[in-house]
Order: C-alpha cells, then structure tokens, then sequence
C-alpha cells in the first residue's frame, strides 16, 4: 500500500464502510469532531486515495455522501488494506489529543530510558505546549494505574511505580485499546499482540498448548489467550531487565499449588528459547493467571460440590437476593444459572485478589444487546465488592451478565405468551386448510392457530381479538392488530420471513406502546450547552427530580450506573439509567445537546435519553431499550432527531421511524 492515511481518515473511511446509508456532513463532523467543511475535504482526499481501487464516495444533495461499492473484487481489496493500515497504525501520525495521549503512554512503557518532550514533539508532529498539555491526560490515565510521570533532569521523563503496575496498564490499556478482532484466535488479533512486543507469541501458543494438553489443564479460549499476552509482556520486560517482585510468604504458598508445577514447565521452556533467566516470582506469576483462569471440566457436573463451596453459596445468595431487591426479579429457583455462577465465580475472585485483568472483546455487544443482563452484572459485582473488597472491571462484569443472560432467556421461554394466530385466505378452504397446516408444521414458535377465515369476516376476526393476522389479501383498514401479508404457496424463506415478522411484531407492539407513554413534553430539553457528561446528567436529573419523575436517591443511582460503565451506545447516542428499578412511575427524559460532547473516550454524544423504570416495569427494560436502540441506528434519523426544535416533531420523528423500520411489505 503506497499512501497511509491519518487516523481521522480512517475513522472517515470505516464508517462508510460499515455503513449502507448516506452520511451526511454535519452528522461525521460532529461524529469526529471537525467542522462540515473539513469533512468536504477529507471526502476529497479519501476518493483521490480510493481511485486505484476503482471505488469512490458519491455525493448526492439533500441526502449526504456514501461509499459506491459495485466492484466486489476491488472492495475485499479495499478491506485487505484497511485491515492492514489498522496494524500499522504506531506508523500513522495522530490527530486527535486522546490518540495521541494513548501514543506518549506506548512511547514510554516501551522503553528503558527516559524520552525528552522535544523527541515526542518531533514525532508526533505538533508543537512543545501541545505535548506539555497531552501529558496532563496522560498523568491523569497513568493515575488508574497507580503510575506517574516524573523528570530526570536534562534528560526527559518516565514512567515511575511498581512492575507489576506497568504491566497491567499495558495489557489493560495500550493493547486493549486496538480495535480488536471478536476472534481472539484470529491473524489480525494475533498481530496486534506482537506488534507491541517483539517475542513471538506463536512459540509462546505452542509451548502452552503442548504443556496444558500433556497436564490435562482446560482453559477457555480467551483465558488461554489472555495467559499467551500476559507471558509474551511478561518476556518483554524481562528482557528490560525488569521483574515483578513476590513476598517469599506468598512464593511459598503458590507453590503448594498443582498448577506451579505446570508453570514451573512453562518457564523452562521459555528459558530454553528465548535465552532469559526467568526468576521464581514470575514463575508465581504464571501460577497465578492459572488460578484465575476458568476451567473447561470435561465432566463439570462432578466437579460442581467441589467448586461450590460455602463461601460461593452464601455470595451467590446474596447476589441474588440483591437483584430481587434491586429489579423485582427471583432467581432463586434456577440451579443451572447457581452452579454456572459458582464454576465462574471462584476464577473471578483468583483474578481480583491478585489485581488481574481478563480482556472481554464482546464487551460492547453485550453493553448494548443485553442492557438488563449488563446491568444484573453491575448489581451482582457491587455485591461482590462489598463482600470481599474486591474491585471488578467492565471486562468481568460482561462475562457474569452472560451468566445472566442466558438466566433471562429461560424466563422468557417458560414465561413466553402463546400468540392466538388467525388466518384470512379467500382462495378456497383447501387453500387456507393447506396454509394452517403449513404454519403448524413450520414455524418454531408458541402460537395457537385459532382458525382460517374469509376476507369478509374480518369484523368476526377483529371481534375474537387474535394476537396477529396472517393474510393472502392486503387489508386496507386500520384494524389495531398486527397484520402479516403472506403468498398463498410458502416456501422455506417465505417461512423464516413470516416468523421473524410474528417474533418482531410481538415485540413491537408492546414495547413501542409502552415507550410512547414515557416520553413526555415536560422532559424534553433541546439546546444545551454542557462540556461533560456530568453536567448534562445533573441538569436532567434536577429537571427529573424538580417534576416529581424520580427522587435523590435515583438520581444518585444514575451516577453510579455511569461511574461503573459508559452508557454512550455509539451514533451520537447515551442511555443513562439507574442500577434499580423505582417504585415510582417509568419515565424518559430527553436532552439534545448544542453540540456534540466526548462522552468517553473516542466516543461523543449528542442525545441523552435517560430511561426510568418502575418495578413492575423491569421485564420490559430491555425491549424498551432495545426500542431506543434500534430506532436510533440510523446517523440520518439521529441527524433529524437531533435537530428536532420541539416535543411534537422529536415524539413524531421517533415514532415514526420504529413504525417505518417494522412496516410490513
């Protein structure tokens, strides 16, 4: 590839990428943070970088710009490339403060003498006052980490504190910040691994894999390769001639552990490639990852009395008894969701008593697909923390809202409503009877067929109040049931189809109705000139508070939600909640901001909505943010929401683009 770009063309370039609509130029630059003109320009410069791939970005008036894709050839070699410039990026020069702060932190955790702030000037390309005002974030990052900057005179600065510090900043920041690869396995993650580390994590695969298989010790996959990245940091400051110290107390304790002695294997393998002596802390060190990492038993019903142990049993209790307490829901009597807790949890509390990290590449999926579930995880890992002081991260927080993920989904089957079905064919009675049967032989889903019907019967049907309508002939009235048109003879995609309409209409329906009942025109905000998402949250919650809608205990609840993780969803869009439902009445409040703010790093928002929910509402809380969520996909529908002057036309655009996205054809 001849020509690298800047990091805000890249950004610029993904976005059409993964994008089918137009964008248009006000919606990027907020998005990016320059002005629409700038935009213009860099649309510029990417179709001149796009020629030799015989793509280009087209412009139309009115609608904004998108990526012309017809060459399917040319567009996997666009792709090819753009993953390529994704591992190159240390060679990109950036453009924004925060990459350039995450660039000074690399700088310095990579090297074993001090750097002067001219030499970051030079590289980075901006002037002496910039760098010196970077290093005020990069002081504040370091801080989290329990690391500082300190001077060594006339000859630069460094990063100062304990090892084992340094360390985990780097797998925790420097290489969790790459847009990694959901495959952890895959190539491209693989290389963003070596790319700050100049061993080669594939002898490091390959000693693990050999030694865990001859000891018969499972991991998962992403335990495995979390225990790949902790070694391949851990050769790498070794080779710096740095080491993580351990109290012989607690040396002595590891190694009454069986997996020392995998770990003592481990080392001596590592010794014979890559020339090192690796003392016995470091050995402890591995023993360590080993403890926190979860085991796959191969029979793991016969490990259960083992793992669960009093201690586990009474924090699982109290996790569960919080959550009742918190959202209204019982999971007492789910045995399969009490021993997946306790086969998780006893690795979780490994990994926290010794300040370990465990990267979750699904995190944001499950942030913004499973916000119940997530915000279950955020209950129970308080618990966790007042139990046992322990601090848990967003990473282990998402894996023990999978646990409740799959808790929520066995409600929902065994709670599932049987939808009443009718059937309206004017084919003839051996048409309908053939598609009643059809329907009942082919579609996986809890419903009953309550009878075939003419089309001149409609008000008989109307009065029996089915759940849905299956029709062959389109009905022109508004008849307040969902309605599906479907062809006389079915096939196998015809079927998929229909079912994934009846699914969604259900969850339509109900969800839809019940968000309009929230929105409200005395919690409609426009205008609102904030700098940080503390301030927004404040004035809403105030106005919140002022009106009765929650009281100071919710409001604070809020802010803790927020503290634990963001909730910016992308697209300009943040959720803000509180950890527990309230016992007063469900409520969305809507903040449109003047311009758009950066709510967390990398990602800015410009439409708060902040949804409260009652007790009796907390079944609903993911459908109604799914809702939200799916009606602001769209960058061109967020563009009109945002620039939505009143109530009347923000209810109306928000409707009527959920009610566009569930049309039926």
């Amino acid at each position: 590839m001849e020509k690298l770009l800047s990091t805000r063309l890249n950004k610029i370039l993904d976005k059409f990428i993964n994008s089918n609509e137009y964008l248009t130029s006000a919606y990027l630059a907020k998005l990016i943070g320059v002005s629409s003109r700038t935009i213009r320009s860099d649309i510029k410069e990417l179709n001149e970088f796009l020629i030799p791939y015989d793509i280009k970005i087209i412009s139309v008036k009115g609608k904004g710009s998108k990526l012309d894709i017809s060459n399917k050839k040319q567009c996997k070699e666009l792709l090819k490339d753009v993953s390529t410039r994704e591992e190159l990026e240390l060679t990109t020069i950036p453009d924004f403060p925060h990459q350039r702060i995450v660039y000074i932190i690399k700088r310095l955790l990579s090297t074993n003498i001090p750097i002067t702030l001219e030499k970051l000037s030079d590289e980075l390309y901006v002037s002496l006052s910039t760098i010196k005002n970077d290093l005020k974030a990069v002081k504040s990052t370091l801080k989290d980490y329990s690391l500082k900057i300190i001077v060594k005179e006339n000859k630069g600065i460094m990063i100062e504190g304990k090892e084992i510090d340094k360390r985990f900043c780097i797998s925790q920041y420097v290489l969790n910040r790459e847009n990694i690869n959901k495959d952890m396995l895959s190539d491209s993650y693989n290389s963003k691994i070596s790319k700050f580390n100049k061993v080669d994590w594939k002898f490091i695969e390959n000693i693990l894999q050999k030694e865990l298989v001859q000891q018969e010790f499972y991991l998962a996959d992403i335990a495995f390769n979390n225990l790949i990245i902790h070694i391949a940091i851990a050769l790498e400051r070794i080779i710096l001639g740095k080491f993580v110290p351990l109290e012989d107390k607690k040396i002595e304790k590891l190694k009454n552990e069986k997996e020392y002695y995998i770990a003592e294997n481990i080392v001596k393998i590592l010794e014979g490639i890559f020339k090192v002596n690796i003392p016995e802390s470091e050995t402890c060190y591995i023993t360590m990852h080993l403890l926190g990492s979860k085991l796959l038993e191969k029979d793991e019903e016969k490990e259960l009395l083992h793992l669960i142990d009093d201690q586990i049993k009474i924090l699982i209790s109290k996790i569960i008894n919080e959550i009742k307490n918190k959202l209204n829901m019982d999971f007492n009597n789910d045995n399969k969701l009490i021993y997946n807790l306790a086969l998780h949890l006893k690795p979780t509390l490994h990994r926290a008593k010794y300040n370990m990290n465990i990267r979750n590449p699904l995190i944001n999926d499950i942030k913004n697909k499973y916000p119940l579930a997530f915000q279950i995880g955020i209950i129970a890992t308080n618990v966790i923390k007042k139990e046992t002081n322990y601090v848990i991260n967003e990473d282990e927080i998402g894996y023990i809202a999978m646990h409740f993920g799959g808790a929520l989904e066995r409600k929902k089957r065994y709670n599932q409503k049987t939808k009443n079905i009718a059937i309206i064919c004017s084919s003839g009675m051996g048409t309908a009877n053939l598609l009643l049967a059809k329907f009942k032989n082919s579609l996986s889903i809890n419903a009953n067929f309550i009878g075939t019907y003419p089309l001149h019967e409609l008000d008989k049907v109307k009065n029996i109040k089915p759940d849905i309508i299956l029709t062959t002939i389109p009905i022109q009235e508004e008849i307040g049931i969902p309605v599906i048109l479907v062809k006389t003879i079915l096939d196998d995609e015809d079927l998929i189809y229909i079912r994934n309409k009846i699914e969604n209409s259900y969850k339509y329906t109900r969800s839809q109705k019940s968000l309009k009942n929230f929105l409200k025109e005395d919690l409609f905000f426009t205008n609102l000139d904030f700098k940080n998402k503390t301030d927004v949250i404040k004035f809403l919650t105030n106005k919140m508070t002022f009106e009765g809608y929650i009281n100071s205990d919710i409001q604070e609840s809020i802010f803790q939600r927020e503290e634990v993780s963001s909730t910016a969803i992308g697209n300009l869009i943040a959720i803000p909640h509180p950890l527990k439902a309230t016992n007063i009445k469900s409520s969305v409040c809507v903040g449109i901001l003047k311009n758009a703010i950066e709510w967390e790093e990398d990602r800015k928002v410009q439409l708060v909505l902040i949804l409260v929910l009652s007790k009796n509402m907390t079944n609903s809380f993911e459908k109604l943010f799914n809702t939200i969520y799916k009606a602001t996909k769209s960058s061109a529908h967020v563009s009109q929401l945002i620039n939505s002057k009143s109530f009347k036309e923000f209810y109306s655009k928000f409707t009527i683009e959920k009610e566009e996205q569930n049309k039926w054809n």
